[in-house]
């Protein structure tokens, strides 16, 4: 008994030890690295190259998460990310980093086809047939912003400054691009109506990640009674390519299972995805096609669910992804929240409103959680994808004590988030920009 509690001591003694050099060191090296890479660069004397702008970009992805971590994603580490990359642009951050760090102006859009294609493979077809729900609530959250914003707003701020903000509050960047062209000319309506995409994550990011928490919650609690399974969530049956009664492609050999080929696959998918958008004219965004080409090619058994993973390169993709998400954010400079900070906040409030005021009776009328329907609504002011899938992600990963608990929270929640996204950012709001640029401008 006393040499085990010697032992004890010891092998506590030892964790303190290296804590401490490990912090030492960790100092040393940030010290290293601050004097170069920003101390000098902030003073004029050094310019950034391209493996340390990457390197400072990286670390504000990763300060975010050791944030949410640490506060068991009270604060989602997408919103301590978009503050890091802020303050960024305000000292030492170029405004064209992406381009410093050596990633292309084509990369990011690449990489977020090809991300797309890859969670259309996670979902089946049976899932997506039932996200029906998610689709009604989607569009009450998108009604209710413009019955708010195109009411009250309109009274407050004025039918113009409303007109222009009203199709990026219920989508993304797309229908933002669509009205500053409608209103080119106008500066100030210019600069709000890319100002309310850009900024419209710092109230839809907690918010969602609070309706995340409190849904996964619940559905850990039906879990750990029994009272729920993986395969109630996947609507009584397990995903599984052979078993899939659609498959027309015989399973790859092992052997062939490589990097090259898979990734060559996906990208197979992704160049269909952008010739389909050319046949319709634009009408039906590349990235719906890309969500639903992923489906049915994993359901046919073309290429295997999760290729990115299979592919062990997911890891950079949403990296990547994450990276050009947060480089938008260079044009928000103190001169323009000084400009639009009361009528982004009149805004901002009246459309979150108006999301819970029709999402969420919508939503319970239907099946859905209070939580999950808010959730759900709230998709069209964090810009769709990749917002969905982190914050998804992000809650399934904290509050899970397990593998299987993760995976029973990813599953619950990634298919409503994710076609969400796509119902508001891709074709919703692009569809109410087109009627308001018609209708007031």
């Amino acid at each position: 008994m006393e040499q085990k509690s010697k032992n004890k001591i010891m092998l506590e003694t030892d964790t303190k030890r290296n804590s401490s050099l490990y912090l030492v060191i960790v100092v040393a090296l940030a010290v290293i690295l601050g004097y170069f890479t920003i101390y000098r660069n902030f003073l004029g004397d050094y310019t950034l190259n391209a493996s340390e702008a990457f390197m400072l970009m990286l670390a504000a992805l990763a300060i975010g998460e050791v944030v949410s971590i640490k506060t068991k994603a009270a604060i989602p580490s997408i919103f301590i990310s978009a503050g890091l990359f802020i303050i960024g642009f305000w000292t030492i951050f170029p405004k064209d980093i992406l381009f410093v760090s050596g990633i292309g102006k084509s990369m990011p859009g690449l990489f977020v086809m090809i991300m797309v294609t890859h969670l259309g493979t996670m979902l089946d077809k049976d899932e997506l047939v039932a996200q029906w729900r998610t689709v009604v609530v989607t569009l009450a959250g998108m009604a209710g912003v413009c019955l708010t914003v195109m009411t009250i707003g309109r009274l407050i701020v004025g039918t113009e400054i409303a007109a222009a903000a009203t199709p990026p509050l219920t989508g993304g960047l797309v229908s933002a691009i669509i009205m500053q062209g409608a209103v080119e000319g106008n500066e100030y309506l210019v600069v709000i109506a890319m100002a309310m995409y850009v900024l419209q994550g710092f109230i839809g990011f907690p918010l969602i990640n609070i309706c995340l928490k409190i849904e996964g919650k619940n559905v850990l609690g039906r879990y750990r009674a029994g009272e729920l399974s993986l395969e109630d969530i996947n609507g009584g049956s397990k995903k599984s390519d052979k078993g899939s009664k659609f498959r027309i492609f015989p399973e790859t050999p092992v052997q062939y299972k490589t990097d090259y080929i898979i990734l060559l696959k996906t990208l197979v998918l992704v160049v269909i995805s952008g010739y389909l958008q050319n046949l319709t004219n634009g009408v039906i965004s590349k990235y719906v096609f890309a969500l639903l080409i992923g489906v049915i090619s994993a359901e046919i058994g073309f290429i295997d669910r999760k290729p990115l993973e299979n592919s062990r390169s997911f890891g950079l993709f949403i990296t990547i992804i994450m990276m050009f998400v947060f480089a938008g954010l260079s044009s928000v400079t103190i001169e323009v929240l000084k400009s639009i900070i009361v009528n982004f906040a009149v805004l901002i409030v009246l459309a979150t409103l108006g999301i819970a005021l029709l999402s969420i009776p919508i939503g319970k009328k239907i099946g859905l959680s209070k939580a999950m329907s808010f959730a759900i609504g709230l998709g069209s002011i964090a810009g769709g994808f990749p917002a969905s899938y982190v914050l998804s992600n992000e809650a399934a990963k904290l509050l899970s004590d397990n593998e299987d608990e993760y995976n029973i929270l990813l599953e619950h929640f990634l298919p409503k988030t994710l076609v969400s996204g796509f119902v508001s950012a891709t074709s919703g709001s692009v569809i109410i920009a087109g009627l308001f640029v018609s209708i007031f401008f």
